[in-house]
């Protein structure tokens, strides 16, 4: 039997105060299980982990590679703007908002001078000269970029079942599906690689990982974060979002790729009255629902916190199911624009899924695209209203558990993607956070001050075993009510 290897990583046990994990892996391959012992020696604070960038890059090349997340290893670049940042500090500079936190950026978002390769064979240009502005917007607030992230090919899948690279290994345990198309910046914020990562979400990319990995994955307001310099899957309906372990960090990156706000959780006075949060999306006999309405039960029930209605069922319903429509339509049609200059010369580089996916769009014409664009956003600016009564919603984070690789079938995607799509096609503001395992059909470790990831359970053996599976929750906010979901989510 080979000897088990303890790790030099950790991730965060509880999203919120981010304390640590010490990870050992029973045996050499990255297949084996994995035991989390409960060891708080380790330091985090608000911006995240405290350790050195040469321990990140370390863990970035060690278990990062391991957990097949990673595609560029960006040392050069990071190395140089710590000397900056040091050079800074030397001459009496004021701290930046991040100075200093690592972060890790998905595949598909340039970043000057390496490959930006979609998870793909396909070969979609010159590597860029310029970097996106997500990324310049992180590193002029101190950020430090020290890897790039592999993910589902050209981000066209929701299970993250598909790269040229392969598969990225679920942290939690490996025979979990890791979720897509953002797998492996997700993997890296779960294994405690990095404390922070950007990702892409169309129909729940960044959400979907993030519950599948046991992190808190936020989705800005359509439109509210630039979009320069990344590679689209559907304009209409692509946000670059967020990956965390910590709250106030993620925060604190919102405010700087938004350019709106301090970066900090409003504090100050009380509002004049408790938020209302719509439960209607939250089915009594649903096997998603039952474990959040638990949670909700704790956190809002008989408190001051918010007032809970769920007399919407009906208005929200027909608003998603009116959506879906326009976003199968304007989602295939923009997607094989985009590839069709790849269709004769590379279509037999692309995995077999994915260029199904974009040959799907191919029959769609231009003008049945442009009546769907514009019933889209007669929607949008319709749906609005929904919130004139309303605060936030929450409702389960997929429409499932978490499940194996070799459980997955034909409509697992769309069970992924439930909860995530409508939100996407409404453009609003959602975050995933993580309350919690489910062990046996049973909530495992959940703790009533706090929301907890999967491996809260004593038990840390059958914590982490294949039964063991990490749940979360999604909390939606009107449009351009990012901060205000922020903070509503950090009081939870």
């Amino acid at each position: 039997m080979s000897r088990p290897r303890s790790s030099s990583w950790c991730r965060g046990r509880d999203s919120l105060r981010g304390e640590c994990w010490h990870v050992v892996r029973d045996g050499a391959s990255p297949s084996g299980t994995m035991r989390i012992v409960d060891e708080t020696n380790g330091t985090q604070g608000e911006q995240g982990s405290m350790q050195s960038l040469e321990q990140t890059l370390a863990a970035v090349e060690g278990i990062g590679r391991e957990l097949n997340a990673v595609t560029s290893v960006m040392r050069g670049r990071a190395r140089t703007l710590e000397r900056k940042s040091a050079q800074r500090a030397a001459v009496g500079e004021p701290k930046r908002l991040l100075e200093g936190v690592p972060f890790a950026v998905k595949d598909v978002i340039d970043v000057a001078g390496f490959p930006t390769t979609m998870g793909s064979n396909v070969s979609s240009g010159p590597d860029p000269s310029t970097s996106a502005p997500v990324v310049s917007l992180l590193e002029k607030a101190g950020a430090l970029p020290v890897v790039k992230t592999n993910c589902q090919e050209y981000s066209y899948g929701i299970l993250g079942d598909e790269s040229a690279f392969g598969r990225v290994i679920n942290p939690i345990d490996p025979t979990l599906c890791t979720g897509g198309s953002s797998s492996g910046s997700a993997a890296l914020v779960a294994a405690g690689v990095v404390p922070l990562a950007l990702g892409t979400d169309t129909a729940g990319s960044v959400r979907v990982p993030a519950a599948c990995q046991g992190v808190i994955g936020f989705k800005p307001t359509f439109g509210i974060v630039p979009v320069e310099g990344v590679f689209p899957l559907s304009p209409s309906f692509d946000t670059v979002g967020l990956f965390a372990r910590d709250l106030p960090l993620l925060t604190a990156a919102f405010a700087v790729i938004s350019g709106n706000g301090s970066g900090s959780i409003p504090t100050g006075s009380s509002p004049t009255k408790a938020p209302t949060v719509d439960l209607s999306l939250l089915n009594p006999t649903g096997e998603s629902s039952a474990d959040v309405q638990t949670w909700v039960e704790r956190h809002l029930g008989d408190s001051a916190i918010a007032s809970i209605t769920s007399e919407n069922t009906d208005h929200l319903t027909e608003l998603i199911e009116r959506g879906i429509d326009y976003y199968d339509i304007v989602r295939r049609y923009e997607a094989y624009v985009l590839h069709k200059q790849f269709l004769d010369d590379q279509g037999e580089k692309y995995q077999p899924g994915v260029w199904a996916k974009i040959l799907s769009g191919q029959n769609i014409t231009e003008a049945e695209y442009q009546s769907n664009v514009v019933a889209l956003e007669e929607l949008r600016a319709s749906a609005e209203s929904f919130f004139d009564d309303v605060d936030f919603i929450i409702t389960p984070a997929m429409g499932g558990d978490v499940i194996a690789w070799d459980e997955l079938g034909p409509d697992s995607a769309a069970t992924f993607m439930r909860y995530s799509l409508p939100f996407n096609v409404l453009g609003w503001p959602a975050v995933t956070l993580p309350i919690g395992a489910v062990l046996d059909g049973t909530t495992s470790g959940s703790d009533e001050s706090s929301g907890t990831v999967c491996g809260e359970a004593s038990d840390t053996t059958a914590a982490t075993s294949p039964r063991a599976k990490p749940l979360s929750v999604q909390v939606v906010g009107a449009p351009h009510s990012d901060e205000k979901l922020l903070a509503f989510v950090a009081g939870l």
